[in-house]
């Protein structure tokens, strides 16, 4: 865990920060009980160079770190395959394998840095909105549209278009009663950032599904649900970043669906049961 936040926001350090965090990759098993002097002491830094870079890992303090470095489990991970690029004369079976592999790492990386307060805050925020703006340029859109679609299943008034002046319209709409949900790999997308002004303009709640690390978007949200940003930015098809970010949104509408479940989602479910077993319920129904 330690680890995967430190390469998470490695490209957004000082040169200081670098260092101790370099330093920390390289120490973890001796710093389980070093004080935030004693380790500002041995990289020549102040404390709150520390403070700044436990900030920017997403922990709350040098505890809240601490915390976390003592329960980390001392194994490396595994990526060796996902750091070669999938080659144009790689066989389908190579590919496969690779994709595989960049899946299952991006699932369990999704995981394991997932805030659970900050993960419970957005559903609480999701409950009690009245309208819901979502978007997302380009295939974070198109996870944003199976974020409407499955809200809409709870009768969430959502709104998820791809164009950004239909988007802007429906938010300056809005209220504090309401929220404004933005998806963004990069955290810089002009457009995104434009409507969390917006949103921040208006006293509009927002939540933001980015990746880890410092971002104009992840700054400007109320509540940020981290993903990996382990993607290149030459890919032309971005498997990590959409298989985190659909990752995220599973586990946020799958505690959201707990929480609000009813009989008409009961309902739903039961209805959808017959569609698929005609058979079986028509039998049940003679007998």
């Amino acid at each position: 865990m330690i680890d995967l936040k430190l390469r998470e926001v490695k490209k957004d350090l000082s040169a200081k920060e670098l260092a101790v965090a370099e330093f920390i990759q390289s120490h973890v098993q001796e710093l389980k009980n070093i004080s935030i002097q004693a380790l500002a002491k041995l990289n020549h830094v102040s404390t709150s160079t520390i403070l700044r870079l436990c900030s920017k890992m997403g922990y709350s303090g040098f505890s809240d770190f601490k915390i976390d470095l003592i329960s980390s489990a001392p194994k490396k991970l595994t990526t060796e395959i996902l750091q070669d690029d999938i080659n144009l004369n790689d066989s389908i079976q190579d590919v496969n394998c690779k994709v595989q592999a960049m899946e299952k790492s991006s699932i369990d990386e999704t995981h394991s840095i997932v805030n659970l307060k900050a993960l419970d805050q957005a559903i609480d925020l999701i409950i009690n909105s009245n309208k819901m703006v979502i978007f997302g340029v380009g295939s974070s859109g198109l996870v944003g549209k199976e974020l409407e679609y499955q809200l809409i299943k709870i009768k969430k008034d959502v709104n998820c278009h791809f164009d950004t002046h239909i988007s802007r319209n429906i938010v300056s709409s809005l209220d504090s009663n309401d929220l404004i949900i933005i998806i963004s790999h990069s955290g810089e997308t002009p457009e995104c950032v434009e409507l969390l002004k917006l949103a921040q303009t208006l006293t509009i709640p927002s939540i933001a599904i980015t990746k880890m690390g410092q971002s104009q978007v992840s700054s400007l949200a109320n509540i940020v649900l981290h993903t990996t940003s382990m993607e290149h930015a030459s890919r032309l098809i971005p498997i990590r970043s959409k298989i985190s970010q659909i990752s995220v949104v599973n586990m946020l509408l799958t505690n959201l669906f707990i929480r609000k479940y009813d009989a008409h989602l009961f309902e739903q479910t039961q209805n959808r049961e017959k569609r698929k077993y005609p058979r079986k319920h028509s039998s049940v129904k003679s007998i």
